[in-house]
């Protein structure tokens, strides 16, 4: 990228002109690919109508990892006899470990705010986005156009519509390893 083609990159307002790349979603897909956009120069929009970071931070790995963390201690106390200690029964107060599940959150959370993707320059939108047309989105009542767009707005499990399909193909895994 030329230095003018860079200021003038830089120097346009939030919101106007033609983005490189607008992302909608900012969970683990979405932060990636945008601080990958704005670290290789484009410039990039990323929309959010929910909690940055996602799923991933506010409701399953992080959080999970963590409790999942706490639940192996206590099983590894309530088994201390295989260690060669003599037989504990583990103490704790489910609300301290949930405590502690938050707290390693909110460490992890300023890596996924608006603030640390805006220094990035990244452009950032709180809302919901819709298309009305093939390159441009509304989110507020704020029109934003771009050469590409990249919906990163996660997934759900489906039972795909297939003739012959009665039931579930699958098992779930019932233990963590």
């Amino acid at each position: 990228m030329s230095r003018l083609e860079n200021f003038a990159v830089t120097s346009m307002k939030k919101g106007e002109g033609i983005y490189n790349v607008i992302v909608i979603g900012a969970g683990t897909s979405g932060l990636v690919t945008a601080a990958g956009t704005a670290g290789l120069g484009g410039r990039v929009a990323l929309i959010e109508r929910n909690l940055m970071g996602g799923d991933c931070l506010n409701f399953g790995c992080v959080p999970s990892k963590a409790l999942i963390s706490s639940a192996r201690l206590i099983q590894q106390i309530r088994e201390s006899k295989k260690w060669g200690l003599s037989r504990q029964s583990p103490q704790f107060v489910f609300e301290s470990v949930f405590e502690r599940m938050r707290a390693r959150r909110a460490k992890i959370a300023p890596n996924d705010s608006a603030e640390r993707f805006e220094s990035l320059g990244v452009d950032v939108f709180r809302g919901e986005a819709r298309f009305v047309s093939l390159h441009e989105i509304e989110v507020n009542g704020q029109k934003l156009r771009a050469k590409n767009f990249v919906i990163a707005t996660g997934s759900r499990a489906a039972m795909p519509k297939i003739d012959g399909i009665d039931g579930p193909l699958f098992h779930e895994r019932k233990h963590f390893r």
